[in-house]
């Protein structure tokens, strides 16, 4: 019995030391694999996949902070350089300009002041002479300002454009402004842009830009009113620079042949030569008459007996209203003299012009007339600005123009004076160059009904 009690108590002794041998064992197992894992966590870099920069501050008890972890990120980009000095890289927003982006990350009033005074400087010397600190920047025009741990400034670059790229930096206690060297390029290019909506709206449509839409409207502006005249299903297919700017598009050079083919315009041709637009004929595109004293207008009055608006009778308006916002400028038809600059009655704001040929222009609602009696003007000169003065319902010009003492239809007469042709000994050179740029718009050169997305240098 004892001997059976020994065996019994011998087992329980030998089955507890094998347990402890095991659990030592397990331990030292599991401290040498720690101190692994520890190991290799610190030869980890900070970029690894489940790594993450997160402020203190978001994950610190009882600050009441909380770590945001959506995916709506902020546009500006931020850079931490060395010794905390900052570097942000932006878009600008709508309505800011170089003074609210200085103040916005400059805490000190004297350099906000002083940057913006030089850089302004230099942008009006690179040409652009109306820019002041105060200038409302195109919205989404990039930039970028670095300043120090302090908040003092160091660097600064403003794109107003490819073309147009302005540096300043802090050069010890020197402040240096400079504009980027840009290399700028032409290249020819075509497009046939048809007519859907308004001219505005279809050169938009086809991707281009406003300068492309004002240069066209300059070269045909004495035979075509395109508020009146452009009409859907009319064509228009210019050859044209387009400027690039260390290879990247920086807007337009000159418009080298456009043709407008129209339902109520016909066929209409310009082409660039010698320094000015001819027509498929030779003859000089420039009128001593304009088409219209506004460059962008919509009839709302025609000429002819009508219901005034304000008196409620009949009587025969012997012009045409022309509907615009207040301020757009109004431009002399022709050259002449200002016989009249003033307050007329109904007419409010009033100007009059006696031309060379004898005709006469009258201008009435101005909101400002800019010009004075007997002042000798040129065709396309401001002479006012487009408002309501007198007895008006809206802001519109009320145009009107005589000939031979007596008033006309200013949307049915055209004044098609022609001031000069090709002159004989250059005519051969002319037409082959007509002939080559119609080839282009056609698309004949590249074996193209129509050249389209493709471009081509022409020289």
């Amino acid at each position: 019995m004892r001997q059976n009690q020994y065996i019994r108590r011998s087992s329980v002794v030998h089955v507890g030391s094998r347990a402890r041998r095991i659990a030592f064992f397990l331990a030292v197992v599991g401290l040498i694999g720690a101190g692994v894992v520890l190991c290799l966590a610190s030869m980890l870099p900070s970029g690894f996949l489940y790594a993450s920069n997160i402020p203190s501050s978001a994950v610190e008890p009882g600050n009441g902070a909380t770590a945001d972890f959506s995916e709506e990120t902020s546009s500006e980009s931020v850079d931490q350089g060395a010794n905390g000095a900052q570097e942000i890289e932006d878009l600008t927003g709508q309505g800011d300009t170089l003074v609210s982006l200085l103040n916005a990350n400059l805490p000190d009033d004297d350099s906000v002041q002083e940057v913006a005074k030089s850089l302004v400087s230099v942008i009006r010397h690179a040409g652009n002479k109306a820019f002041s600190e105060h200038t409302i920047l195109k919205e989404g025009t990039s930039y970028n300002l670095a300043a120090d741990e302090q908040g003092r400034f160091l660097k600064m670059r403003l794109n107003l454009d490819p073309a147009n790229v302005f540096h300043a930096e802090r050069d010890g206690n020197a402040l240096r402004c400079w504009k980027e060297e840009v290399v700028l390029d032409f290249k020819a290019e075509t497009i046939s842009i048809p007519i859907r909506g308004s001219f505005e709206e279809s050169i938009r449509k086809a991707g281009e830009g406003e300068e492309l839409v004002t240069k066209l409207k300059a070269v045909f502006r004495w035979d075509i009113d395109f508020q009146s005249e452009c009409k859907r299903g009319d064509t228009c297919k210019v050859l044209f620079e387009r400027r690039y700017a260390d290879d990247r598009p920086s807007g337009y050079g000159r418009i080298l042949c456009a043709v407008y083919d129209g339902n109520k315009t016909k066929r209409k041709m310009a082409i660039f030569f010698n320094d000015h637009y001819y027509d498929e004929e030779g003859k000089e595109l420039k009128k001593n008459f304009l088409r219209s004293p506004l460059s962008n207008m919509k009839v709302t009055s025609r000429y002819g007996q009508r219901l005034h608006p304000i008196l409620k009778v009949w009587r025969k308006h012997d012009g045409v209203d022309y509907g615009a916002p207040t301020g757009t400028a109004v431009w002399s038809v022709a050259s002449g003299v200002v016989t009249f600059a003033g307050w007329k009655n109904g007419y409010g704001n009033y100007v009059c012009i006696q031309h060379d040929n004898g005709d006469e222009s009258r201008y009435g609602h101005l909101h400002r007339i800019l010009v004075k009696k007997g002042a000798r003007v040129k065709q396309s000169h401001r002479i006012g600005l487009v408002g309501q003065t007198g007895q008006a319902t809206g802001p519109h010009l009320d145009f009107q123009l005589l000939m031979r003492g007596r008033h006309q239809d200013p949307c049915k007469v055209k004044m098609v004076h022609t001031v000069r042709s090709v002159d004989p000994p250059l005519r051969e050179r002319f037409f082959y160059l007509k002939q080559q740029r119609e080839m282009f718009l056609e698309g004949i050169a590249l074996g193209r009904k129509s050249l389209g997305e493709e471009s081509a240098r022409i020289y």
